[in-house]
């Protein structure tokens, strides 16, 4: 790819995007976060509660694009930020563009998706593995509002490195929400952590939400 055709896939920030999303909690002890280090999450002797986010962009910058992420919250530690220490999308401009702008460590991979009623069913496939998450919905459940300002500022304070720098930038988001009844993995093998193995605490189905990507306060490591 020329350096010309790079520049035309670059957008800077702000992103402002639209979707619907996935929002699931779980807690780690601290034997799971040690067998699951190749995945960069930070260590912690009681353990502590980390979301993995299921999304579905249907507006961006760089167009439509599916992405499932690890946020990883190490409150233990006031040294330490939110993280997104593992992720994949479905497009290589959302990878670019993540990489270049936020330090994501964002990875390409194929999504398929399966939806029926109120049961949702997604493949990730990524260097030929396949993973899955199914996830069911409640036939009814109230909605509720949520926006980012009634959530404590330091979570979602997010730092990554990337390539010897160092980035920091908090998302704005606002949406509705509702429960989730279900969520479950399998062969998630070298792609991801099994989440099946760690305990699944109240998550929640976002089926709409306004999300803006700030530019990111970046210096050398």
């Amino acid at each position: 790819m020329n350096e010309e055709l790079i520049a035309k896939n670059f957008h800077h920030p702000p992103w402002h995007l639209h979707g619907d999303a996935f929002i699931l909690n779980y807690w780690l002890t601290p034997n799971f976060i040690k067998s699951n280090q190749a995945f960069q999450l930070a260590p912690s002797p009681i353990g502590r509660v980390i979301q993995i986010m299921l999304v579905r962009y249907h507006k961006s910058p760089v167009g439509p694009y599916d992405e499932l992420l690890i946020l990883d919250h190490p409150l233990m530690s006031k040294r330490h930020l939110s993280s997104i220490p593992k992720i994949y999308v479905s497009t290589p401009a959302s990878v670019m563009n993540g990489q270049r702008f936020w330090g994501i460590p964002k990875q390409l991979a194929q999504f398929e998706w399966v939806i029926k009623d109120d049961v949702v069913y997604c493949n990730i496939s990524f260097q030929q593995q396949e993973m899955s998450l199914h996830l069911q919905k409640y036939k009814h459940s109230q909605t509720f509002y949520i926006n980012s300002h009634h959530i404590p500022a330091r979570l979602l304070n997010i730092h990554q490195t990337w390539q010897g720098l160092h980035y920091q930038f908090s998302p704005q988001f606002r949406g509705k929400l509702c429960k989730l009844k279900q969520a479950s993995w399998k062969n998630t093998l070298d792609i991801f952590p099994d989440f099946s193995q760690a305990k699944y605490l109240q998550s929640f189905y976002v089926p709409e939400f306004k999300l803006t990507l700030p530019s990111a306060k970046m210096n050398k490591k």
